[in-house]
């Protein structure tokens, strides 16, 4: 692996080659978007010439069909940018240019001002935003083990919760948990926000009690974060119709799940109890719901 400088790399380049940037490939910290203040002062310091952190995309050159880079570390920089650019939103109220710009800007351009957008801008100014440069850096000849150690490397300064270090493992269980963890029945089942990747957490231990079903009995299954992050490296690779049996029969297990509650088992009110709901589902089999009864369905 070789991290590289890119060389005049600007907000019009970010612009140009949006739809060669891919923003959400398979490692990519699933985190929350940014708050319209955070956006704002993000624009802010770009116009008012701050240094800003860097943005770290994978060089895909030859290895995609249509994608150039994608987004490792900087995913809400680089919306941000995007939206602005777009009118997405407008300067904040309180927005001002804390220093004599200098440079291409003449003294009868129009000072930016809070609450304009972008094409209300100057076209000084537009410029100036426009030829803005990013420090951005290229990730070349990375395997995913080098995409996964950089992504931890760089995220060393804010911790993770477990479920976003695994969000960042690639690979076909790691899209199977985000698919799991999105899906209407999981939320139907939890009577706890999703904060942090806590469906995430769910599915992963969900999908984890399915494979150890197909095998044997899923208490054997280890939930822990340990167990499930070690239960999605192992299963970086799946062979074909492996995904979907694994979706049907999770698909089964909160049926059961919502079975269970409909017959008056106690609210699903955070990740303990509801691993032992999840548990208490896999009858041997997958189950179905009848009636309010766990029904063991012949494979």
């Amino acid at each position: 692996m070789r991290c590289l400088p890119a060389h005049h790399f600007t907000v019009a380049k970010a612009r140009a080659w949006r739809a060669s940037i891919d923003d959400d490939p398979s490692y990519q910290r699933a985190a929350d978007a940014w708050t319209l203040a955070q956006r704002q002062r993000f624009i802010d310091s770009l116009l008012n010439g701050f240094d800003v952190p860097k943005i770290y995309l994978h060089d895909l050159r030859g290895q995609h069909p249509t994608k150039v880079y994608a987004v490792v570390d900087g995913k809400q920089r680089l919306t941000a940018i995007w939206a602005y650019l777009d009118g997405g939103f407008p300067l904040a109220d309180d927005f001002r240019i804390s220093a004599a710009p200098g440079g291409e800007i003449t003294p009868d351009a129009v000072m930016p001002a809070g609450p304009l957008r972008f094409a209300q801008l100057d076209p000084a100014w537009q410029q100036r935003l426009l030829q803005t440069y990013l420090s951005v850096v290229l990730i070349r000849d990375a395997t995913e083990a080098d995409i996964d150690e950089l992504f931890a490397r760089l995220n060393d300064g804010t911790p993770l919760t477990d479920a976003e270090r695994r969000n960042a493992i690639a690979g076909d269980m790691s899209a199977l948990v985000r698919e799991v963890a999105t899906s209407p029945a999981l939320a139907a089942n939890l009577s706890f926000p999703d904060g942090r990747g806590a469906y995430r957490d769910m599915a992963a231990a969900i999908l984890a009690l399915e494979s150890a079903t197909s095998d044997g009995p899923d208490g054997e299954a280890d939930l822990s974060a340990a167990g499930l992050d070690a239960f999605v490296r192992a299963n970086r690779r799946l062979e074909a119709g492996r995904p979907r049996a694994l979706l049907d029969a999770s698909e089964r297990r909160l049926q059961a799940v919502r079975g269970a509650l409909d017959a008056g088992a106690p609210a699903l009110t955070d990740v303990p109890s509801a691993l032992a709901a999840l548990r208490a589902a896999g009858i041997r089999g997958a189950t179905a719901v009848q009636g309010g009864d766990l029904i063991p369905q012949r494979r």
